[in-house]
């Protein structure tokens, strides 16, 4: 028994001196872990704090999502990530003495470096450019922090007080007694402050060795991290922390605003047109005597309105830069409903038999857009917003089959059009969208299709022999997320054009020209696919 006793402890002092060899690496350097920096929403800057410290090699830094997500799942956020909780908590676990955190401003950092009993070490402030350190700026930063866990780490520990003695008081008179010999009682030195076993003084358990290995093989290859490279959050995260990492690291849908959105869905319009001869206004030509209501006039109110599709696409490539041409990009729009309606045309002998015609009401346009996007989420949860401009060209077609017997207006106009968008985020899953915009001599009797057959111009002769028009267009709805890539849309469009003719037309009465007024009335609503 006692030489296999001897042999045991033979065997545990080698296995003891093995473990020691293998950790002695971990135990030069401090070892730190990097926080979820407040502001920095897509964690670039942690990437290059974290980076930069391991260039030094000086000290050992965690995996830049350890810290975050070992806070997440305890359900801490902000400030309380590197609260007196998460410090008791965590750092025993991750095994570290000091975690760096700090806040994100417009053009600075203010970095923070506490340690695992809750104290601040060190803070300081660093300018930023585009979000990032300049080099020489990160540089000192990491010496910064590497030169406070040194300089915590030497400080002796603060040693408890000694106790006081107290004072024998003045002996009173008494009388004689035998003399005793008296040995005085040693002075007991105070003990010193008990100091935390290191994990060097006994043989890891297996989960420790592991987590000391993972820190050498971290530290080993930090001259090979740079803050550029794509991905690296500032780290390789070994096979453990790779699938939490890139959780955390990698931008999630919404990071960024989306480089495109597709809409697929249904629109009704309604649609009210009057013409009337020798007035301004449809209104002014109705108030006045019936004796001087001479000419013909047109009026049609849509009773039901002209139900459809809608088609959309919205294209921004390059959305993921950090530049102002992110805004560039374009748009484009399809919407066509259709009707049947009943029409009987009045002549001097008298009514025609009713019969039913088709009208269709064609909408599309393609325009090249520029959008100034902002974000008004908080605590790194994005909420993208944005106000822009569009120039490009739309058109409107409302044409009825057998439209030279009937007494349904038609009219087709294509023409360039300037347009203010915006967009305003409320929450996460509902965005307020408005737009406004100017047609530029939105004309009857024009097509993307031209006028092979010359039937278009009668849109104009028939009323006189110029014309001059007015248009614009308004829409308000929302829009928002509904599950992953997919959303919804809807929208209401008001649309009008004012027709102001001169010269004789060929319609009776229409001698000094007169007026039109055409309004659209559509709501647009459909789903959403984004990316």
């Amino acid at each position: 028994m006692k030489a296999s006793g001897r042999w045991m402890c033979r065997w545990g002092g080698a296995a003891l001196a093995l473990a020691l060899m293998l950790t002695s690496q971990v135990a030069l350097a401090e070892r730190v872990a990097v926080s979820t920096l407040e502001g920095d929403k897509s964690y670039r800057l942690r990437a290059q704090v974290t980076a930069a410290l391991r260039k030094t090699r000086k000290v050992q830094v965690a995996p830049p999502a350890a810290w975050g997500m070992a806070a997440g799942k305890l359900g801490l956020k902000g400030p309380a990530m590197v609260g007196p909780e998460a410090m008791s908590r965590l750092a025993p676990k991750l095994k570290v003495d000091a975690v760096l955190t700090g806040s994100v401003t417009r053009d600075a950092f203010n970095a923070r470096l506490i340690a695992k009993d809750g104290r601040e070490l060190w803070s300081e402030r660093y300018p930023l450019k585009k979000g990032l350190l300049p080099p020489q700026e990160a540089k000192k930063l990491a010496l910064a922090v590497a030169g406070a866990l040194k300089a915590a780490k030497q400080a002796p520990p603060e040693s408890p007080p000694e106790p006081k003695v107290a004072e024998p008081k003045a002996a009173q008179p008494a009388p004689e007694l035998p003399v005793v010999a008296r040995v005085e009682p040693q002075k007991e030195e105070p003990k010193p402050a008990p100091v935390a076993e290191e994990p060097l003084a006994r043989a890891p358990r297996a989960s420790e060795a592991k987590l000391a290995a993972r820190w050498v093989a971290l530290d080993d290859e930090s001259h090979t991290y740079t803050p550029e490279f794509a991905g690296s959050g500032g780290g390789f995260p070994l096979a453990e922390d790779a699938q939490a990492s890139k959780a955390e690291e990698a931008p999630e849908r919404g990071q960024f605003p989306s480089r495109a959105r597709v809409l697929l869905g249904a629109a009704v319009a309604w649609r009210k047109y009057c013409a009337r001869p020798g007035v301004a206004s449809c209104a002014q030509y109705d108030a006045l005597p019936e004796d001087q209501q001479v000419g013909d006039i047109a009026d049609f109110t849509s009773n039901a309105p002209y139900a459809g599709l809608a088609v959309e696409a919205e294209v921004f490539p390059l959305s993921h830069w950090p530049s102002l041409v992110r805004g560039v990009g374009l748009t484009l729009g399809y919407q066509r409903s259709f009707a049947r309606t009943t029409v009987t045309v009045s002549t001097p002998v008298g009514p025609t038999p009713e019969r039913v015609v088709y009208a269709t009401d064609t909408a599309y346009e393609a325009m090249l857009a520029y959008r100034y996007f902002f974000d008004l989420g908080k605590q790194g949860t994005p909420q993208w917003g944005y106000a822009g401009l569009r120039l490009g060209a739309r058109g409107r077609e409302f044409d009825v089959d057998e439209a030279v017997e009937s007494p349904l207006p038609v009219t087709h106009r294509f023409y360039p059009a300037v347009a203010l968008d915006a967009s305003v985020p409320l929450m996460g899953s509902v965005r307020i969208v408005g737009s406004g915009q100017f047609f530029l001599l939105p004309t009857p009797g024009q097509s993307i299709g031209g006028n092979e057959d010359g039937s278009l111009i009668s849109e104009v002769r028939d009323y006189g022999t110029s014309v001059s028009t007015l248009g614009w267009a308004a829409e308000l709805g929302v829009v928002g997320d509904i599950w992953g890539p997919f959303g919804y849309s809807a929208r209401f469009r008001l649309e009008h054009y004012v027709d102001r003719f001169e010269g004789q037309g060929t319609r009776r009465g229409w001698t000094a020209g007169g007026v039109a007024q055409d309004t659209f009335s559509s709501i647009l609503a459909g789903v959403t696919a984004s990316w």
